[in-house]
């Protein structure tokens, strides 16, 4: 970071405090001189402070259910602050009761030397930083399982990402919303320690600054927003849908381009999803049964109030010489419009083989082709790169 921004330490580790010096040491933060020992200690330092601590790093240990118990109360009181968790050990029950009292983050004290500075200028900086405007959103909706709405999705978004922009800010978002399998961390290679439940199930406001820090990045122009599958798959933590909404808006604020995954949805959490985005991608195969079931998806969403122009079937692994022709279907879904993605299981199976995408992986096959060519169709902004 090119401006110093002071950070705060909770701590009664005077060890963990020189060892948090060196980490944030030459890279624009800084660490206050003195740092309070508890909860109470910290409460009366930042009151007794003239001007708001932007980040407030809090040591977890020895009891991290008491310490959050204790602090619940200063986060709430400061809600200009960005606190952020030290901890030996991490555990998706730690992770989720850190997010329910407030804490945007918790890093690993084995690793905080590689994380703490990237964590830190995602807080003070990224985001909010350049996320006033309103990005497009895209909805992937599948009328079968296993017709590739995730690969899809994947190398749609990291098309978006690779734009160029003079606006800076972060460039694409991926929500995996298949609360079931939770493949897209699979598909590319992630281990995430947050997932979308931590957003919708958070306790405090939504805004950009925990929507970006509790994303994974993969690269430096993908970020993706896991799938609560991919962090507990055996349990995966419910979803509060009732704050879904709100979520969408800070992800278009925080990103210039969202892409959401969502295959495996009932009619009502499809309209929602539709109802917010800029376009709505219905992913079928030419079959009897993905078409009947796509007919009956648009109507729905029709019938939800989605504007049928903001409905694109997209007809995937489209071959010539097959049996139901992209005329029949058009005609079968009303005379709407159909997207093709032709049928190039090579390229597809390289990238998921090696968790690379298209670009990366098959950057002149004819499925990358058409994917540029559809995205040209839906969002007008874009230019293959």
């Amino acid at each position: 970071m090119s401006a110093q921004s002071n950070v705060l330490l909770m701590t009664p580790d005077a060890s963990l405090a020189a060892e948090v010096n060196r980490a944030l040491s030459g890279n624009g933060h800084v660490l206050e001189p003195t740092w309070p020992q508890t909860a109470r200690d910290l409460l009366a330092h930042l009151t007794r402070s003239s001007a708001a601590m932007p980040v407030v790093l809090v040591d977890l240990d020895p009891q991290p259910r008491q310490i959050l118990s204790d602090l619940e109360r200063v986060v709430a009181r400061f809600p200009g602050s960005r606190f952020v968790g030290l901890a030996d050990q991490l555990s998706s029950e730690l992770l989720l009761e850190s997010m329910q009292v407030g804490l945007r983050r918790v890093v690993s004290k084995r690793t905080m030397h590689g994380e703490l500075h990237a964590v830190l200028d995602r807080l003070m900086g990224g985001a909010s930083a350049g996320g006033s405007g309103q990005g497009e959103l895209l909805t992937m909706l599948s009328a079968s399982g296993g017709c590739g709405t995730t690969t899809l999705a994947v190398n749609l978004a990291y098309e978006l990402a690779r734009q160029p922009s003079a606006a800076g800010g972060q460039r694409a978002l991926l929500i995996d919303m298949d609360c079931h399998y939770g493949a897209m961390a699979t598909y590319l290679g992630l281990e995430p320690r947050y997932g979308l439940d931590q957003i919708l199930n958070y306790s405090g406001p939504i805004d950009t600054d925990l929507l970006s820090t509790t994303a994974t990045a993969w690269g430096d122009e993908l970020h993706v927003l896991a799938s609560p599958a991919s962090i507990r798959f055996c349990k995966p933590e419910p979803l509060n849908m009732d704050r879904l909404e709100q979520a969408l808006r800070c992800a278009r604020q925080a990103y210039r381009h969202t892409i959401v995954d969502a295959p495996r949805v009932g009619m009502e959490l499809a309209s929602i999803l539709a109802t917010a985005s800029t376009r709505t991608l219905l992913v079928f195969q030419l079959t009897v049964k993905d078409i009947r079931i796509a007919r009956q998806m648009l109507d729905a969403l029709v019938e939800w109030g989605v504007p049928p122009g903001n409905l694109l079937p997209v007809a995937n692994r489209y071959a010539r010489r097959q049996m139901i022709s992209l005329d029949d279907a058009s005609k079968a879904l009303g005379g709407i419009r159909i997207a093709c993605v032709r049928n190039d299981w090579s390229a597809a199976i390289a990238g998921l083989n090696y968790g690379q995408t298209l670009a990366q992986a098959a950057a002149r096959s004819v499925l990358r082709k058409d994917l540029q060519d559809l995205l040209e169709q839906v969002v007008p902004a874009y230019k293959p790169t």
